[in-house]
């Protein structure tokens, strides 16, 4: 892996918008992914790094890209209760109905925080947006 996306997974991984942007500048790819396959965009979602998400999806980074065993960026910010990160997934076209390699979706993610309950109609509100 190049450094430059080394430095990237570790400025989204932490939050860091300033380093991300430096290594985004430096050539480092928004659609990297680390040694499990974790997309630099699920590692700023689970962080809850709204100014990285922004950063990573103007960059290219691809809403839908999935770690190895299939969680996406949106079921990462669902599970930790990342509110803000969730809308703008889904307002960038993450499908929360994808499910990973066990069955789940965001919306099963989404039982684990303590602010479930939002998190949950957010998702179903997409869910059902996309029925129509």
């Amino acid at each position: 892996m190049a450094q430059d996306d080394k430095q990237l997974l570790a400025a989204a991984a932490a939050g860091d918008a300033a380093a991300l942007q430096a290594a985004l500048a430096a050539g480092g790819d928004p659609r990297a992914r680390d040694r499990f396959g974790a997309p630099a965009l699920a590692l700023a979602a689970a962080k809850g790094a709204g100014d990285c998400v922004a950063l990573l999806i103007e960059a290219g980074a691809e809403v839908g890209r999935t770690s190895d065993a299939g969680n996406s960026a949106l079921m990462m910010a669902a599970a930790r209760g990342e509110r803000d990160c969730v809308k703008q997934l889904l307002a960038a076209g993450a499908d929360p109905g994808h499910r990973n390699k066990w069955g789940m979706s965001a919306r099963d993610w989404a039982h684990w925080p303590v602010n479930s309950d939002e998190i949950e109609a957010l998702l179903f509100a997409a869910v059902e947006g996309n029925d129509d």
